[in-house]
């Protein structure tokens, strides 16, 4: 097998298509946030100025997780520095947000001189690539119960428990559905798959228990929005009150009431309803769900043609990081499970998010421009000799 100069242009497309709906409703949907704002200068463009500038370091992000050699990961044990160089470099944030105070709960963030990051959203990437790069030097350890807590189960204790010590249990929630489903994509049987992911639901339960409060409150609000409209049910109300009334046609971009300070975070996890109330329901399946479910589908089709196994986990991981992440964003703006704080990717306003988002998208072009040689090229192929 060789890798080919075969860019995805249909996912690429996809994904800047993506990017740019999202520009422009975080503009539609934060700008009286922004007028009224302190911090912001009274620039209305604010955000979406802030979304431009990450989406512009975001392309080369995207570039070099689409061109990078990823083989050295998995085929090369002599090159085991970049597994390990991955693993600190993406470890040390991980734990010294962990001494940050809680901001709105949680302490997922940490400054930088670019600005805030969330560590966790870059723990994402690397597990894409981390935990096919192990299953591939080591298959036999998915075969038994034993073997799983000899290895791969750590790739979902150690980051899912940083990030639950985190206390972003949203974040946590997404990354134990997507680990879990990678190592069932990669042999781990279904009865033992469960197991590790029923020890971190205990512990995030135990987590819920200690900081007590919202989080529980969230269940609540989930089951009776209506009921406990004053605190923790308003913005689930006012969420489905925004989706409710752009009906089929929407009021039209620009047009939405619920943004006026009614929906919190109206260009963060709570866009999906502000597109909905002013795009209304057939635009907002057609800009919006469909590039998703095309994403979705063009992702596991490409891990379905992977030449090798490696290539095939790491499309696979891509693929459900970003759908599981979308799908809860989507589920949560329908009322459909209990509020997680969680992005949509491509769109939501949040450079971690984003840059995060992008280097995936990267992973799957990176994947996609990997095609085994054909017999007949095989045939014909030069014979390389090794020097004696």
């Amino acid at each position: 097998m060789r890798r080919v100069v075969a860019f995805d242009m249909p996912l690429f497309l996809c994904i800047i298509i993506l990017v740019g709906l999202g520009i422009a409703f975080i503009y539609s949907a934060s700008y009286p946030k922004a007028l009224a704002g302190t911090d912001t200068g009274g620039d209305g463009f604010y955000y979406a100025g802030k979304q431009i500038q990450f989406a512009i370091l975001g392309l080369p992000a995207l570039l070099l997780c689409a061109f990078f050699p990823l083989e050295v990961f998995a085929r090369h044990p002599s090159r085991k520095w970049f597994f390990w160089g991955l693993v600190a470099l993406v470890g040390l944030p991980m734990i010294l947000v962990l001494f940050r105070p809680d901001i709105h709960g949680n302490r997922a963030w940490l400054p930088t001189p670019l600005g805030s990051i969330q560590p966790s959203e870059f723990t994402k990437v690397a597990v894409v690539v981390l935990l096919p790069a192990f299953l591939c030097r080591r298959p036999w350890l998915v075969k038994s119960l034993k073997g799983l807590f000899h290895g791969p189960a750590w790739f979902l204790f150690i980051p899912v428990g940083m990030v639950i010590l985190q206390k972003d249990l949203g974040t946590a929630f997404v990354m134990t559905l997507a680990i879990v489903i990678m190592l069932l994509i990669g042999g781990v049987k279904f009865r033992y798959a469960g197991i590790p992911a029923l020890a971190l639901g205990l512990a995030a339960a135990l987590v819920v228990m200690k900081v007590g409060g919202s989080r529980i409150d969230r269940i609540g609000a989930w089951l009776d929005p209506e009921g406990m409209h004053t605190n923790a049910g308003y913005q689930v109300l006012h969420s489905l009150i925004a989706v409710g009334s752009g009906g089929v046609l929407g009021r039209g971009f620009c047009q939405s009431l619920q943004k006026w300070s009614y929906v919190p975070g109206a260009q963060n996890d709570s866009i999906l309803a502000i597109i909905s109330e002013e795009m209304g329901f057939f635009l907002t399946i057609a800009i919006i769900f469909l590039p998703f479910v095309f994403l979705i589908f063009r992702g596991f089709s490409i891990a379905h043609r992977a030449p090798d196994e490696f290539g095939a986990l790491v499309a696979a991981g891509a693929t459900v990081m970003l759908a599981t992440q979308a799908v809860v964003n989507m589920a949560v703006a329908f009322n459909c499970m209990p509020t997680t704080g969680i992005t949509l990717p491509f769109i939501s306003s949040g450079g971690s998010s984003l840059l995060a988002s992008l280097m995936m998208a990267g992973l799957l072009l990176n994947v996609s421009a990997m095609r085994p040689l054909s017999r007949r090229s095989r045939e014909h192929a030069p014979v390389e000799h090794t020097a004696n």
